[in-house]
């Protein structure tokens, strides 16, 4: 591939005689990808993703006190709704209630400070390197988490229509959903904008 990309022969030209050689066109494609199409004497390797202990200690932190945040805002939103929209036959939980709510508060005390701190700590790392994009426990992670906020989303939905269906759509039911499709969503959508902007650059 290298001596062909050298030789300045065509990457058409290089595609079709790898697919007449029977390459999949997906492994095409990623053999050509390795290679960036500038103009040079040489053939000029594109940058590979790469694992370090230390991507892999801030990334786990980070997406860790992530993941973290998310359930305790949850916790505390579905409690503060509780109190807003009180179940008649769970009046009798409300101590239960106010202690959810100090553990949701005393969670995200730790862990969105930490969130942030280890955020920061990997904006000023792609600021300084941006191949650092291609980290692969970076990659991973971000894919990992839109996985999961594609599947709350699909949850939060599926649970509306189920109790839409039963005629049991409640108030209470309402609000934890929309608490759930704005966090879920919320994180997607700053997840999904990080990967085209890594695609782009």
């Amino acid at each position: 591939m290298r001596r062909a990309l050298e030789a300045k022969i065509a990457r058409a030209e290089i595609a079709r005689a790898l697919e007449a050689a029977g390459w999949p066109e997906a492994d095409i494609k990623a053999a050509l990808g390795a290679f960036a199409d500038v103009p040079f004497a040489m053939a000029v390797p594109r940058p590979r993703p790469y694992l370090s202990a230390r991507d892999v200690f801030t990334y786990l932190v980070l997406f860790g006190a992530l993941y973290a945040s998310v359930w305790y805002v949850l916790g505390l939103l579905f409690s503060l709704i509780d109190k807003l929209a009180p179940d008649a036959t769970a009046a009798a939980y409300g101590l239960c209630q106010s202690d959810s709510i100090r553990w949701s508060v005393a969670g995200l005390v730790v862990s969105f400070p930490l969130f942030l701190w280890m955020f920061a700590i990997a904006n000023r790392r792609l600021a300084s390197d941006p191949t650092a994009r291609n980290s692969w426990p970076r990659k991973w992670l971000t894919y990992l988490t839109l996985a999961l906020s594609t599947c709350g989303l699909a949850g939060d939905l599926a649970s509306i229509v189920y109790s839409a269906l039963g005629g049991e759509l409640t108030l209470r039911l309402i609000l934890k959903t929309l608490a759930v499709a704005l966090v879920a969503g919320g994180t997607f959508l700053y997840f999904f904008n990080d990967v085209r902007q890594g695609e782009d650059a």
